[in-house]
């Protein structure tokens, strides 16, 4: 069972819940990397993998969300633009592999 911050009564406890989130986070990951091998099957250039306009509504919505949260904007958008890179990065090489382009 769950239990919040408020709830930990030793530091053991804290690491209990923390490796729990973790393993949520990564359950979540590779839900959402599931959408992003997708993209790159229907995407038919590399170049259509950087899309600035699309990256920056999605920083936009995750600082907004973290804030709304108490979680800090830049934290937020910090950790998703280094998963966005990641993600363009393998669209980029997994387009090209398929199509045979650069």
């Amino acid at each position: 069972m769950a239990k919040s911050p408020a709830e930990c009564q030793t530091k053991a406890d804290i690491r209990t819940e923390i490796d729990r989130l973790d393993t949520e986070l990564v359950i979540l990951l590779a839900r959402r990397f599931g959408y992003v091998r997708r993209m790159a099957e229907l995407k038919t250039s590399p170049d259509e993998a950087l899309v600035p306009a699309r990256v920056e509504e999605v920083l936009a919505r995750v600082a907004e969300r973290a804030t709304d949260l108490g979680l800090d904007p830049g934290l937020a958008r910090s950790l998703w633009t280094t998963l966005i890179d990641w993600n363009i990065e393998y669209e980029r090489e997994a387009i090209a592999q398929r199509t045979g382009g650069a």
